[in-house]
Parts: structure tokens; sequence; C-alpha cells
């Protein structure tokens, strides 16, 4: 019995040691802020009523307040703000409710201070003007401040993709083109030459256009340049400005209105050196420099932290304060998602303490939803640090994930932030997956329900209509998460998760398409594939074959992207998932199809190998050796004669060659299934070899059977034990079979000791339908025993062969294992039937007429249109006890058991074709002839026998 992995992992970018001080202070009145939203297409300008007016974080996109009533018949609507906003700045008016109209000035909404009065300009979706400069330099100075944002996204995809991929500006692009009513083409285009723009013009532009400019053009080392060369201006200016200040110290009461001026401008220059440092590490995680972003924010962090000191009592400045520390524990933690395993975990244990710090401080503060953001934080930190660690440990960090996650929950709410909400119960989903994998039993099936139930309730806000980017990636996790808890699952309710999972799937592609985000579209295609070949492992008949044929060409659509060039890591693991999906197939399939198909399984696996080598990926090199060797061994079964010692042979190394990589001393359970699979290539050799070779085959795979039980052991690992136990005894009894004399009898008595162990495990009452294979093996090896027996101790083996059939009788049924009763019906019949031929009397009658009624058995399973070759086969051997009971027989009652025998031996031959299987036709004409000789008919007995010696002399 061949075992082992058949899918390769799926496939899916400081704070220093100052302690955090809350600063107590009296809260300022709010203020008031009238918005007027006015539609500039027509002339003059009309108000817009019944639209919902909010303000939020740019860097962030946290919602901060909303209008208490929609616009009125002017336009207005009022929002009450803290003076803690105001003195933030950086904020963003959305209106909501407008249908086709979207904003066009303020540039994309936003607002570098907060006036009394805002006018919000709006025009409709595709329009000209809204992709001006202004509205361009908008966009891209937003999409770098959210960089943490979309990092955030980035690090919630599957902890199953293994490693964080790089962010995708281009997707932001298309987000903000889609919900301006453009196509990517057009805004890209549009971009592009903004940017050709700026470089022409540099000696107009400012630092900042210039490094945005460098930005869309994709030079993201360029772009961090600049804005660290903006940030070294900023860093200046404070510095003058803290000159400033000291001199202005000295007439404290003359100038504190000057002072006061002063304080907001450095506080605006502190944002701005915040949002250029943030900008840099954008860029820099953009092109993967993942420590040089961290390195960049530290410096940012120190400077607010000095400036914060100097303005203890100034929330502005503490705000500020934790906003560079945040920036820079997410940070660490991206840094640690993608440095080496030793560098890993510190980089998160340490993001994950001071994003808990942060939200204890905004905690004190009373900020809820920075609070909030900050557990956020502290849940992502949490989830990548788990999916690293081992073990309790690893469960443990999950589990304060999940609290994280909902702690945050407690304020993102539903109704009051419903994308903040949507996008936390969507990490919460990632973390219970992430556990569900780990847990086993009752306990991972309700993480995983837990899972589903989360993405579900972000599906309530990420709708297709209003985010379908989110929409498709929330489906798409979904979809992973149904198809793990169908994975665990069984029988119905297995295939209904698996719909489930297929169902979400091709909802995703509805959104992540292949023109427009082609590597999306190829890693759904890819799971979706997945899916379908474990329902298809599931299934059988017609059904398994259609799904298997659903995955292969789920898998072929995703090579479509996932090319070797382009990513070779994706295209090998797709590829090799192909494989699996050509392999299954060509287990059901017959003859040419079969063989074919296998063909294919095994030369995908062999394409993996050319990525996928000994050097750069050890384990994953010889996992595909171990696919490779299990492929060829059942294309070596369907084979015969040289070309099938050729594909066993080919088996054989590519397991030896796996057994390079899985050593006994590193990976000690690998290296035993290597050596369970190597034996069982061995075994097939064997049993197509002849003479020595043969023997040497056997002698083989019995020591790897043997070494592989010194890892296996019945305490340690029980089943597989007695899964060896198995293959091991079929290896001594297929050797017992090819040897004479006492080292027969010998093999064969080890044979069945070895099956014996291994019903101490394969209980009827454990896995019954295990402990009824074992059984009926062990008939075989006692009634083989038993044809080289003599007297009494021939009757006994033979009295325990029947018994041990009998055994595997009361599982394998007819209506719940027809093929496997009708097998162990046959054997049964063999086994009377050699006990038969040394009784005498009544009891050989009686023993032959068991034996005709067991082949009669088999017969009603075992049928010419089903299963050809089998219903022939147990044709002859009915014709063969139907001539031994004749012969034993007198009168009338021996030529009608003649005449059945003659019937059940022409009826073989009909399958057994001197064309197609000459040596079986020979065989049956020669006991035809034995028939017909009792039945008195020498002539069709000396034609039938002179035939038969033609085809064995050729």
């Amino acid at each position: 019995m061949r075992e082992g992995p058949r899918l390769p992992v799926l496939l899916l970018v400081g704070m220093g040691c100052a302690a955090l001080a809350a600063v107590a202070q009296k809260p300022a009145p709010p203020l008031s802020v009238t918005v007027i939203v006015v539609n500039v297409l027509p002339q003059p300008p009309q108000p817009v009523k019944a639209l919902r007016v909010s303000l939020s974080y740019l860097e962030s996109a946290v919602q901060i307040t909303e209008a208490q009533q929609v616009t009125n018949t002017q336009g207005q609507a009022l929002l009450v703000v803290s003076t803690v906003v105001a003195q933030r700045g950086n904020l963003r008016v959305e209106i909501a409710g407008a249908g086709d109209l979207v904003v066009y000035q303020p540039a994309d909404g936003q607002l570098a201070a907060l006036p009394t009065t805002v006018k919000v300009s709006l025009l409709p979706k595709g329009s000209t003007a809204l992709l001006g400069p202004a509205q361009i330099e908008a966009m891209l100075h937003r999409t770098l401040l959210q960089v943490n944002s979309l990092e955030k996204q980035v690090s919630a995809l599957k902890a199953g993709a293994a490693q964080a991929q790089q962010p995708d500006l281009g997707a932001a692009i298309a987000a903000w083109a889609q919900a301006n009513g453009f196509s990517s083409g057009q805004v890209d285009l549009q971009v592009q030459q903004w940017a050709a723009g700026i470089q022409k013009q540099s000696g107009q532009a400012t630092a900042e256009q210039k490094a945005l400019a460098e930005l869309a053009l994709k030079h993201y080392a360029a772009a961090a340049q600049l804005f660290n060369q903006a940030s070294d201006a900023d860093r200046q200016e404070i510095g003058a400005e803290d000159a400033e200040e000291q001199a202005l110290q000295a007439q404290v009461k003359a100038l504190e209105a000057a002072q006061q001026g002063l304080l907001d401008k450095q506080r605006s220059s502190l944002r701005q050196l915040l949002d250029h440092s943030e900008q840099a590490a954008g860029a820099d995680q953009l092109n993967l420099q993942f420590h040089q972003a961290t390195q960049t924010l530290e410096n940012a962090q120190a400077t607010a932290e000095a400036e914060y000191k100097k303005h203890s009592g100034d929330q502005g400045f503490h705000e500020l304060w934790l906003r560079a520390v945040s920036a820079r524990s997410n940070a660490l933690r991206l840094e640690g998602e993608v440095a080496p395993a030793d560098q890993s975990l510190p980089l998160l244990a340490q993001a994950a303490g001071e994003f808990q710090s942060v939200a204890d401080e905004y905690g004190e503060l009373g900020d809820r939803p920075q609070a909030a953001a900050a557990q956020d934080g502290l849940g992502n930190a949490l989830q990548a640090e788990g999916t690293r660690a081992d073990s309790a440990k690893a469960m443990a960090l999950l589990d304060q994930a999940i609290a994280a996650y909902r702690k945050a929950l407690e304020v993102q709410t539903q109704a009051d932030l419903p994308q903040d909400w949507a996008a936390t119960e969507s990490s919460l989903g990632n973390v219970l997956d992430s556990e569900g994998e780990r847990a086993g039993g009752d306990r991972s099936a309700a993480l995983f329900e837990q899972a589903v139930e989360a993405y579900r309730k972000a599906l309530e806000v990420r709708t297709k209509a209003d985010l379908p980017l989110d929409w498709a990636t929330t489906e798409d996790d979904l979809a992973f998460a149904l198809m793990r808890e169908g994975e665990r699952a069984g029988g119905d309710r297995a295939t209904a998760l698996l719909d489930q999972a297929i169902e979400a799937y091709n909802k995703a592609l509805e959104v992540c398409t292949k023109a427009d985000h082609p590597r999306d579209w190829a890693k759904i295609e890819n799971r979706l594939g997945i899916v379908f070949l474990d329902e298809g492992e599931r299934a059988s008949g017609d059904k398994a074959m259609a799904l298997l044929d659903e995955a292969a060409q789920a898998f072929q659509r995703a090579l479509e992207v996932r090319t070797r060039a382009g990513l070779p890591q994706d295209w090998a693991a797709t590829e090799s998932n192909l494989g699996v999906a050509l392999w299954d197939e060509g287990e059901r399939a017959n003859k040419d199809k079969a063989m074919a198909l296998l063909d294919q399984a095994a030369q995908a696996y062999r394409l993996v190998l050319e990525v996928d080598t000994k050097a750069d990926l050890p384990q994953d090199w010889a996992t595909t050796e171990n696919n490779l060797g299990a492929v060829l061994i059942d294309e070596g079964e369907r084979s015969s004669g040289e070309k099938a010692m050729g594909l066993l042979d080919q088996s054989a190394q590519a397991f030896r060659s796996a057994l390079e990589v899985f050593t006994k001393a590193d990976l000690p359970q690998n290296w035993a299934m290597m050596q369970n699979n190597l034996g069982a290539a061995l075994v097939d050799e064997g049993e197509r070899a002849s003479g020595d070779k043969a023997i040497a085959f056997f002698d083989q795979a019995i020591d790897a059977y043997r070494k592989a039980l010194e890892v296996r052991t019945r305490t340690d690992l029980p089943q597989f034990w007695a899964m060896t136990m198995e293959n091991l005894g079929y290896a001594l009894a297929s050797e017992g079979n090819r040897a004479s004399g006492d080292k027969a009898i010998a093999l064969f008595d080890q044979a069945a000791e070895t099956y014996q162990n291994a019903l101490e495990v394969y209980t009827k009452a454990a896995l019954p339908q295990e402990w009824a294979e074992t059984e009926a093996k062990l008939g075989s090896a006692l009634r083989d025993e038993g044809e080289r027996a003599d007297g009494d101790k021939a009757g006994r083996l033979f009295d325990r062969a029947i018994e041990a059939y009998r055994s595997a009788l009361q599982v394998n049924t007819k209506t719940d294992l027809p093929q496997a009763w009708a097998e162990t019906e046959n054997a049964l019949g063999s086994a009377l039937e050699d006990e038969g031929k040394r009784a005498s009397g009544d009891a050989a009658m009686a023993l032959l007429d068991q034996a005709i009624e067991a082949y009669r058995e088999a017969l009603e399973v075992y049928t010419k249109a089903d299963l050809p070759q089998s219903w022939a086969g147990t044709q002859c051997n009915l014709g063969i006890v139907l001539t031994d009971e004749g012969e034993r027989a007198t009168g009338e009652k021996a030529t009608v058991l003649f005449r059945q025998a003659v019937d059940a031996f022409e009826k073989a031959l009909e399958v057994q074709t001197k064309t197609d299987l000459p040596q079986d036709w020979a065989r049956t004409m020669r006991n035809l002839a034995r028939a017909h000789k009792d039945l008195g008919d020498a002539a069709s007995a000396g034609a039938e026998s002179k035939a038969a010696d033609e085809v064995d002399s050729q």
C-alpha cells in the first residue's frame, strides 16, 4: 500500500524603551463645520440634497464623525468635530448617496486644514476634469498615506500563502478608477502623462510632486529618496522652528498668540514629516525593502518623541507621537512577516507589544476609534506571530489575536464604522481559520464555522455593488474556510460544504477576472481546482471523473498566468496539483485513457522537479519525487512486460531519491513513509519478475518494510504500524509463493504472524474495512501454505483460511462493498476447492458444493459487462471445481456437472481470447479439453489440447 502527501502547499506581501505615559487634558469645546455640497456640472451649480456627509482620517480611512442629518435643500449639512481632530489635520470629507456623482473639489475630498465652512463640488463619474493634475496628486498622496492599510490587506490573506506579497499599487489605482467612473487603462495613461509632465518641469514642481511622479513610474527607490529628502527638509524646518520658539519664550505674555500659531505650525510640520516618512516607507515596502522602511519610521518616531517631550502637555503632539509609534509598529510587523525565521518571531513579538501599549494609551485618552485601530494592529501582529510559532504557543497567540479583533469590534460596529467593522470581521475570520487548521476534531470544526460566520458578516458591508474588490477577496477567504471545513467533514456534510466553497470561488471570479486581476484570478482558479479535486476523490463513477476533469481544467487555467518564467514557485505548486488531478482521474479510468492520464501526471511531476530542486527546495523536491514514484507504480501496475518493469524500476528510484532528503535522523516519519512506498514498488517488481530476480525484489521489499517499522512502532504510530505490518505480510506471502519446501512454509508462517499482528490494531470495531482486508489476506496466506502442506496440517490451514475469508465477509458485504465481497467470495471458493480436493467421500462433495456456491456468488458482481476479466477468471475457477466434482460423481449427476463446466469454460473464452490473452486462453482450453474428455468427447478434447499446445510452443 503506497501513501504520502499528494497536495503540496497550496497555493496563497519601534518604539524604543521609553514608557508610554498618558497626559490628562481638559477637552476643548467641539467645532461646528458647515459643509455645502453642489453639483458643478450645470450652470449655475446646483445644491444637492439628501446626501450623507462624513469626515475621516486621510491616512487610515477611520471615520471620525458623520453629520447628524443629510444635506438640506441648500446642500448644507453640519459636522461637529473635536478640537483634537481639527488640530491633527489631514482629513477627508466623504459623500454617500450621490448616485453617479463623485467628489471633484477639494481634490479627492482631502482637507489639509479644517475651516468652519467647507464647499464640496461634485461631478458625474467619468468627467474628464476628475483626471486633472490636482486629482491625480491627491489620489497618489492618499494611496501612500494608506500604505499600512494596503499592507494590512496583504497580510490578511491566508497564512498558507506562506510569504508576504508585494502590495499592488496598480490595484489601488484601479479601485480609484472604478469609484470615479474610469477604466484602469484611462487612469494609468493619465497618471503616466502627469508623471512625465512633472519630470519635464521638475524645476517648477514641489518635492512631493517629484516623489509622487517617481512612485507613479514605479521608480520606488527614487521615490523613497525624494520623500526622505523632503523629510530632511521638514526636519531642518522643525529645528529652525524650535530655535524660534526658544527666542519667543522670553516674550511669553506679549507673544502668546504667536506662540500658539507656531505650535500649530510645528504640529503641521511634524505631521508633514510623518506623512513623508510614511510615504518613503511605503515606497520602500513596495520595493520589498522592509528593514529600510522600519528604519525610516523609527527615525520619524524619534523626532516625534522629541517634540512630544518638549510639549508634553499638548494633546496634538501626543497624538502625532502615538501615530508615529503605530506606524513604526506596523512596519515591524511587516518586516517580521518576511524576515528569516530566527528574526521573524522577535520582530513580531515586539510589534505586538507596542500595539498593545498604543491601544492602552489611546484607551486612557478616550480615543476609542484609535484604540480599536491599535487592537486591530495587535491582532494582525499576533496572528502573524501565531502562524509562525510552534504547537501550544501558536494556539495561545492565535487566541490572543482573536481576543484583540473582538475587542476592536466593540468600537468598530456595523452601524457606526461599517467598513472598519467588515475589515476586522474578515481579519477575525482569517485567524479563526488559521487556528482551525491547527486544531483537531470538534474544536477544528467549530473554529471553521466561526470563520465562515465572520466572513459572511463582512459580506453584509462588502457588497459586490459597493466594494467589488473587497467583496471578491472576502468571497475567496470564505471559500477557503469552507474548503478546509469540508476537507475535515464526511458524507453529505462534506459535499455540501465543498459545493458552497465552489459557489464562493465562482463569485470571486466575477470580479477577479483574468483581464483585470490576473494573479488573483489564477490563485482562485488553483484553489477552485483543489475543491473539485477533494470532491472528486470522495465521489465515484462518472461523477468522480467529471469532478476530477473540472479540477484539471481549473489548474490548467491557473497555469495560463502562473507561468514557469514569471511565477516559478506558483507554477510548480499548480503543476503539482494538476499532477494529482490527472493521477486520480487515471486511477479511475480504463485501459488506454488511464495510461494517458497517468503519463500526463508523471510528466507534470517531472516538470515540477525542474523548479523544486533538491538544492533550493529539498523537502518540496522529495515530496514531488514521492508523488512521481506513486504515479509510476499505478502506471506500472497497468502495464506488462518490459514496460511495466521499467516503470516500476523508475518508481523505486524516485522513492530512493526522496530518501536522500527524508532521512531517519532528520525526518523520521517521512523516512518511514518512503521506506513503505519503496517496499510497494519492489513488491510489484517482484510479482512481475521470475526466479532469483523475483526473490531479490521481495527480499528488498521486506527489508524496506522492516526499516519503516523501526519508526512506525505500535506504541507511537499504531495505525501506520498496522498498515506496514500488513504490507510486510503481503511481501512475505508473495515471496513464499515463489519459494519451495521449508523456506516457503517459513515465509507463509511469517506472513500469517504479521497479519495477526496487524489485526491487533485493525479491529472489527475500530477499523472494520482494514480488519476485513487483513482477514482476507491472512486467509490467502493460510490457503497458499495449505496447498504446500500435507495431511492434517493442510486441513487445519484450509480451515483457518476459510474462517478468515468468512470473517472478512462480515464487513465486505454485497450491499456495502460489492467488489470486495466478490473478491472475497472468489478467494473463499478457491480455499474450499483446495480443501475439497484433499478430502474424500461426502466431505469432499460438500466442500466442492460450497466452492461452486462461492464462485456463483462472486459472479453476481463480476459481470461480463462491468468487470470482464474478473468475470472470465471466476468462470474458469467455477469450471475447474465443477470438473473436479464431476469426476467424483457418477451417472447423470456427473454428466450435468461436466456440461456445466464446459459452459463455464466457453463463457470464459469469450473474454480470454487467443488474440488478447493467449496464455489465459491456452490454459482455459486445456481445462475445456479435460471437461470434454470427461464427457467422452475425445475429438473435441484432442483438438482443444492441440490448439493450446500450439500457443504454448510460441
